[in-house]
């Protein structure tokens, strides 16, 4: 089992491999989303023997305050607030059961979200980032491209909340403009997100053009 990130932390990566910051209002989050591939499996590197320690145990071993907001939850959530979501595409069937854990019966038991293949076919995106402690830390993120796509996606449907649609839409827009200045060798084409649907890619290219983004979503 693979995990990325693949909400607002992966922005980060993105950022370290352009060079550039962008505005504290695109990256501030509370949250850390973890997406879950269910068809391969993680590899965990320690220091010492973690046994079959589930997500929420290594959480742990960072900060003690990290606990279950209840049982068989997705989400653990530490002392100050700042939450941790495990999440992993719905499964193509509905008859088809899907590991949800990574540890034990107490682990975080990963929610199952609509279109999330998307991301889980998208190449993988990692780099080396500097924490706040100034120790260097690996993220591994989707491709920006799929990213951006499936931020815009997410930003058109009527059930999010409004202020995560518009939070979305800036996010989708912010990174289309990297990969288009700074990612020359990773174009918008067909051929290279197609693992998207065709009309998601025809509606984020009418979104780029309306937002008068420079030169490089082309048929």
């Amino acid at each position: 089992m693979q995990t990325r990130r693949n909400g607002t932390n992966a922005i980060y990566a993105y950022e370290a491999s352009a060079g550039v910051f962008f505005e504290r209002e695109i990256t501030a989050t509370r949250d850390l989303d973890v997406l879950c591939d269910v068809r391969s499996r993680m590899r965990l590197y320690a220091l010492e023997d973690m046994d079959s320690a589930g997500l929420v145990d290594i959480l742990k071993k960072a900060d003690r305050s990290f606990d279950l907001v209840r049982e068989s939850s997705f989400r653990a959530v530490n002392k100050t607030g700042y939450m941790v979501d495990l999440v992993k595409p719905e499964p193509k069937s509905v008859a088809k059961k899907e590991k949800r854990r990574i540890g034990g019966p107490n682990d975080l038991a990963a929610d199952q979200i609509r279109n999330l293949q998307w991301l889980v076919s998208s190449p993988k995106f990692s780099r080396i980032v500097v924490g706040e402690d100034g120790f260097p830390a690996k993220i591994v993120s989707p491709d920006p491209r799929a990213f951006a796509l499936h931020k815009l996606w997410m930003s058109e449907q009527p059930d999010r909340e409004p202020i995560k649609r518009g939070r979305d839409r800036v996010q989708a827009l912010a990174v289309c403009r990297l990969v288009l200045k700074y990612f020359t060798a990773l174009p918008f084409e067909p051929r290279e997100l197609r693992m998207f649907p065709k009309n998601v890619v025809e509606d984020a290219k009418a979104e780029i053009e309306v937002a008068q983004m420079p030169p490089g979503f082309d048929e």
